[in-house]
């Protein structure tokens, strides 16, 4: 669909992107707290797996509708690459969220963009102004101001979500090189396929058969998942980036919402002073990133 038509349905594109962005970011906290529902009973690393699990049947419509044309690649390795970078993200992130409050670590995985911006000046060389280097450390002071090191005892486990950021981050960095010659139906099926064999085989010696509860809860993470991509996917579709992607940032209090409901978490004013701090700098940041008009 061309982003030159202004309306659907007689309705405008953007108001519709926008609350397609927080329809994903709902999906995205709910999926977040099931996480947490799940691992309780069979552990992070099985929740990782289930969650990429019950995604393999949402591509058969893809691979029956392109008669399996949608496999058909020449860069195998990128592929692969993008599969263990979420691989990894996916670990970090669900291991994270299964022992860490909910807010603190959402508020941690929100500095994914700074490391992104960090790994674009490096890796692809990309010119940076004083200013947006700025907004950057300002992004990484906000994330001592959650962690608070010296003045609070610093859980291992904090790494966690800065493990999921950066690489996250990393894969931000794969999805602009397989951007130019992969269709996203491609990329999305060989990420999913890698990462469902790569999880399943880590999980296999420890696992268990979860219970019928969870079973459930497990597939309506995968679930909640899948279609947070294909909302924000679209959102970003329809509109221009700049315009719905701070509103993936209603999903900080969404989460803070349904961990106090679901689990009595309350986020302390340094978890919430911090992601001011590290949301701000992120929009600055990728403000300035954008080439002028």
């Amino acid at each position: 669909m061309s982003k030159t038509r202004t309306h659907i349905l007689g309705l405008p594109r953007t108001p519709i992107a926008i609350l397609a962005m927080l329809a994903g970011a709902a999906c995205l906290a709910g999926n977040h707290a099931l996480v947490r529902f799940v691992a309780d009973e069979v552990g992070a690393l099985e929740t990782s797996a289930l969650r990429f699990l019950w995604a393999l049947p949402l591509m058969l419509p893809w691979l029956i509708r392109s008669r399996f044309r949608v496999l058909h690649t020449r860069r195998h390795g990128l592929h692969f690459l993008a599969g263990f970078t979420t691989f990894a993200s996916t670990l970090f992130l669900f291991a994270a969220l299964a022992v860490l409050p909910l807010a603190f670590a959402t508020s941690l995985s929100f500095t994914a963009p700074l490391f992104a911006g960090v790994m674009a000046i490096v890796i692809l060389r990309e010119r940076v102004t004083p200013a947006r280097w700025t907004t950057i450390i300002v992004g990484f002071a906000g994330v001592l101001i959650v962690l608070r090191p010296g003045v609070a005892p610093v859980s291992p486990a904090s790494v966690l979500p800065l493990g999921f950021a950066l690489a996250y981050a990393f894969w931000f960095i794969l999805m602009r090189r397989l951007g130019g010659s992969e269709s996203k139906a491609t990329t999305t099926i060989y990420q999913t396929l890698w990462s469902a064999l790569l999880l399943t085989l880590i999980a296999l010696p420890g696992w268990q058969w979860p219970s019928w509860e969870a079973t459930w809860r497990s597939a309506a993470m995968a679930g909640l998942g899948t279609a947070a991509i294909f909302l924000v996917a679209w959102a970003f579709d329809l509109a221009e980036a700049s315009i719905v992607a701070p509103f993936d940032y209603v999903r900080l209090p969404m989460i803070a919402v349904i961990a106090y409901l679901a689990f009595g978490e309350v986020p302390d004013l340094f978890t919430i002073l911090g992601a001011l701090v590290i949301v701000g700098a992120t929009l600055v940041s990728a403000r300035l990133a954008r080439p002028p008009d």
